[in-house]
């Protein structure tokens, strides 16, 4: 008996391809985000903390739980004022100031256009709480890091295992604020996370 051969499957193509011979990948993406009720702020680096001020306005440092590696010195400065940073030495406290929190923050690593969403790599000290506990999510997204998909995005995390950078063990794929509709078919928002999500991208400037 011959070994069963694998057959190559084509993958469909997403309407985001169409889309992009008209739009660029941020106008799509932020066309998706609208679509799973994701907020959408839009900025420059120069012009980053002073959108930052005008979301959290009036919340105080401990109120707010930011979980960012390397940020440019100007967010790091303003992240060390205005925000618990999340530490990694403190445990589950991160996580019981995490369920106090009003927001947390985060930069994503990847964003997709097709369907609005964000990935984060939870790695060293960026806490998945953050993301999940908080009522609020404030994601900080550069517009150089949106993909059309999701296939695009897979591709990108082989690209970096085959560089030996490895993966961490928790990747999430966050697509807008939490909302179920599984009982009676009623939409709920915040059943299991942030009763909103706020998108804050980051264009630099020509």
């Amino acid at each position: 008996m011959n070994k069963l051969e694998r057959k190559k499957v084509e993958i469909p193509i997403s309407t985001v391809y169409r889309e992009l011979e008209t739009h660029s990948l941020k106008k799509v993406f932020i066309e998706s985000a609208k679509l799973i009720r994701a907020e959408i702020f839009e900025t420059t680096p120069a012009d980053l903390i002073n959108a930052l001020n005008l979301i959290v306005e009036g919340t105080h440092a401990n109120e707010i739980l930011s979980s960012i590696q390397d940020a440019p010195k100007k967010l790091e400065n303003w992240l060390q004022q205005h925000t618990t940073k999340w530490d990694p030495t403190l445990g589950n406290k991160n996580i019981q100031t995490a369920e106090q929190a009003k927001f947390g923050i985060t930069y994503c690593d990847q964003a997709l256009a097709e369907s609005g969403t964000v990935v984060l790599l939870n790695e060293n000290n960026k806490g998945r709480s953050v993301s999940l506990l908080p009522e609020i999510h404030i994601v900080l997204i550069l517009a150089n890091t949106i993909v059309p998909r999701l296939q695009e995005s897979m591709r990108k995390l082989h690209e970096r295992i085959k560089e030996g950078k490895g993966v961490p063990s928790c990747i999430n794929y966050i697509t807008g604020p939490s909302n179920s509709a599984d009982i009676e078919s009623y939409l709920v928002v915040g059943v299991h996370g942030p009763l909103r999500t706020i998108y804050v991208i980051i264009e630099e400037e020509a």
